[in-house]
Parts: structure tokens; sequence; C-alpha cells
């Protein structure tokens, strides 16, 4: 039973078992039945549902208005326009104070 491999990847079921981990999706073809329980133990369901992030519209908005200010500020201060970047400093910081009350930054 240790002695199984995937094919595609090269990984031994015993490797599974001392990590936990697979090789690849291949893996779970090769594997079938002999990992069906260890995995509803080990994760508590043999499907993957991923997550969801937990991030608000809002939240994302302010963390893309962000990252679009600092590439305005980047411009800025390559073009030499130091008034604009003295403004976009200003706004970073009043945005920032923001991300990090929301617990963003």
């Amino acid at each position: 039973m240790y002695d199984k491999v995937c094919r595609k990847c090269g990984t031994r079921l015993s490797d599974f078992y001392n990590t936990g981990m697979l090789g690849c999706p291949d893996c779970y073809k090769s594997f079938g039945q002999e990992i069906f329980v260890a995995l509803k133990k080990i994760q508590g369901a043999t499907n993957h549902v991923g997550k969801k992030p937990r991030i608000s519209n809002i939240d994302r908005e302010l963390l893309n208005e962000y990252q679009e200010l600092l590439k305005a500020k980047e411009k800025a201060v390559i073009e030499q326009e130091f008034q604009t970047v003295a403004e976009l400093t200003r706004e970073l910081q009043v945005l920032q104070r923001e991300l990090k009350e929301r617990g963003l930054a």
C-alpha cells in the first residue's frame, strides 16, 4: 500500500501519510480510496470549497484608491512635479490612517 507512486509527479503514498500533502491533482486519482478517510479526518471534508475574502466593497475601494494614489505619486516624482507629490503624500497619509483603523494596513 505504501509503495504506490503518482505517475505524474512521483509523490509516494507514504509521503502523503508522513506530510499530509499531495504533490499534484493526479495524486487524488492515483491514491483514491487510500487517502479518502485521511482527507476527511484532516480537512473535515473530501472536497475543497475554498474561502471567500472577508473584505467589504468599501474596503476594496479604499485599497484600490490607495494603490492608484501610490502610482500617481510615483509618476509625479519621476516627472519632478513636487507640488503634486506633496498633495498626494497628504492624501495617502489620510487614506493610510483610514485603512489602519479598518485593520487593512
